[in-house]
């Protein structure tokens, strides 16, 4: 029980962060030799307006994570769910990085974050398989 906390709490302590105007870093050419790094949140359209989906799919599946950890108090049997979702969502922050070159301190964060919830659940999966067998 006290897993399923602290995976409601890391994933709203990931919202919070891609929440904040620093979680995606984009580079800008206004001339030849000249390079201005821009900084944005995860819900901004700019950073859609540019090609870059993947941050907000993050952002989306992360509130589709949140709400079925909280229905899932009640109803255990969303784990594998759960568990795709946040492998998609780490899978996404991943493509941003490589793909556009977003890397920033912020979304190590919430990739983090997405990392931690994922290894609580596999570690809830497996004891709920052994608590079954026996």
């Amino acid at each position: 029980m006290i897993k399923r906390y602290i995976s409601i709490f890391c994933i709203i302590v990931s919202i919070v962060l891609m929440a904040t105007p620093l979680g995606i870093a984009m580079t800008f050419a206004p001339g030849p030799t000249e390079r201005i790094t821009s900084y944005f949140s995860y819900f901004d359209l700019i950073v859609i307006g540019y090609g870059n989906c993947f941050p907000l799919m993050t952002a989306l599946l992360s509130f589709v994570i949140l709400f079925i950890l909280v229905k899932r108090i009640r109803k255990p049997s969303m784990g594998k769910v759960v568990e795709i979702c946040v492998t998609i969502c780490i899978i996404f922050s991943l493509l941003s990085w490589i793909i556009f070159n977003t890397f920033t301190i912020i979304g190590a964060c919430v990739a983090s974050f997405h990392l931690i919830v994922l290894i609580f659940l596999k570690h809830q999966h497996a004891s709920n398989k052994i608590q079954s067998r026996d």
